[in-house]
């Protein structure tokens, strides 16, 4: 997936992911929300054909894209663990 950085200052960080569906974005966008230190998190998709979600965040202190990276982190772990409980029941 192609990321490209539209906005990248302290407290402010626009996103668009490239081709991809809304669900990555949505995911993000509610972790961030999540954080008191966020002020603003959303995303847009502009029309529902061409997929290229744009990911908005704002925050009230702190680095935007650190944020950013930290919930990345997080739900990299989450998905690991359903992967290992998932394969657990599968077995």
């Amino acid at each position: 997936m192609e990321i490209k950085i539209l906005v990248n200052e302290k407290n402010v960080l626009e996103l668009e992911l490239g081709e991809t569906d809304q669900s990555l974005a949505q995911l993000i966008a509610e972790k961030l929300s999540e954080d008191k230190d966020v002020e603003f998190a959303a995303y847009k998709l502009e029309h529902p054909l061409i997929a290229r979600p744009k990911l908005y965040v704002r925050t009230k202190k702190g680095d935007a894209a650190k944020l950013v990276l930290g919930v990345l982190k997080e739900v990299k772990n989450e998905v690991g663990e359903f992967r290992k409980q998932f394969l657990d029941i599968v077995k």
